[in-house]
């Protein structure tokens, strides 16, 4: 078992604990400090184990109930997050209580929303129960709902723990591993090359134990070094600006939108540094099985939605593109750099 602190200002704000068998520490998290209740946000793909959570802190004395959201990004919607709100105050929740999200990324961004913005405030935790949750999206505190795009609303707001058990993780479908990897790879392309290679050498049949440890250490350095994106966070966006973009307009998933982003900035960066990596980000996304290419998106609608990304600032849109592999570069994407990024995944 392995404990991953996120620190700033010398305190301990996030603890993440990845490891195997890990309801004791659920529980011990759970029922600390002065708290009496526990609510626990579930979607349908995780109500079964979020039962179970709720018979297990009812067991140590704490009163439990348990909500479900709607599936995948349905969840993350203002109209959710208000029913939520309403749940919550019906039932008098109160600062001293605690939210449980129990589920992927999507899930993960809605419970810390609520928990950020609730009360002004109150205490969340986390168990990632699939890979790109686990890797990425329950890492560093960022939360956020779609308004108009993907995560133009949002909070940053750590959660007081979050939990990665890799017995959950490791009996995930191939599909779900498949599109975790997605962003395993991102984060193994911009600073641990140790990840892509046992994904070039295993496929999908990769430790898992290894690869979440890995990629949340690295977001973990990164975060602490940055945790508002003022400046370095802005690496782990690699291939998320094209990648948002597609799967706001085509509606792909995530993973596959984030692994045709990764291919289009791989592109950029071949025009931009001369990146020599390109082919082999196309050979491990294609391994296991990622689409690399976009031609049937509509490149009018893509670039539009580009224009509307969060990444932007006052000089325009920003883009992470890569000198070299562990060497990105945060840049103000021009024509020429949009055209060559979408010229690399076949988006005319």
């Amino acid at each position: 078992m392995r404990r991953h602190v996120i620190w700033r200002a010398e305190e301990p704000i996030s603890t993440i604990v990845v490891g195997r068998g890990l309801n004791d520490i659920l529980t011990d998290i759970a029922i600390s400090g002065p708290r009496r209740r526990a609510v626990i946000l579930c979607q349908p793909p995780t109500e079964t184990l979020a039962a179970s959570y709720v018979s297990l802190l009812a067991t140590a004395g704490m009163e439990t109930e348990r909500y479900t959201v709607p599936d995948g990004e349905e969840a993350k919607q203002l109209g959710v997050v208000e029913d939520v709100y309403n749940f919550l105050n019906g039932g008098g929740f109160t600062r001293d209580d605690l939210i449980v999200g129990v589920g992927g990324g999507a899930l993960t961004d809605v419970a810390g929303f609520v928990g950020g913005t609730y009360l002004r405030g109150v205490p969340v935790m986390y168990v990632a129960t699939t890979l790109i949750a686990a890797v990425d999206a329950a890492i560093g505190g960022k939360t956020g709902v779609n308004v108009g795009g993907k995560n133009l609303a949002g909070v940053f707001a750590h959660p007081e723990a979050v939990l990665i058990d890799i017995d959950i993780i490791d009996q995930l479908p191939l599909e779900l591993k498949r599109e975790g990897a997605a962003e395993a790879l991102k984060t193994g392309f911009i600073e641990d090359l140790a990840i892509v290679e046992a994904y070039e050498r295993d496929g999908l049949d990769v430790d898992l134990d290894e690869i979440v440890n890995r990629s949340v250490a690295v977001k973990v350095a990164v975060v602490n070094d940055d945790f508002k994106e003022r400046g370095r966070r802005a690496i782990l966006n690699y291939g998320h600006t094209v990648g948002h973009a597609i799967e706001t307009t085509t509606g792909r998933s995530h993973a596959e939108s984030v692994s045709i982003g990764t291919v289009a900035a791989g592109a950029a960066s071949r025009a931009m540094f001369d990146f020599t990596g390109e082919e082999r980000q196309r050979a491990v996304l294609r391994e296991v099985g990622l689409p690399i290419s976009a031609s049937d998106a509509d490149a009018g609608a893509v670039r539009a939605q580009m224009d509307r990304d969060k990444k932007r600032d006052s000089e325009g849109l920003r883009m992470v593109l890569l000198q070299d592999f562990g060497i990105p570069e945060l840049v103000h994407a021009n024509d020429a750099t949009v055209r060559a990024a979408f010229e690399g995944i076949g988006l005319a």
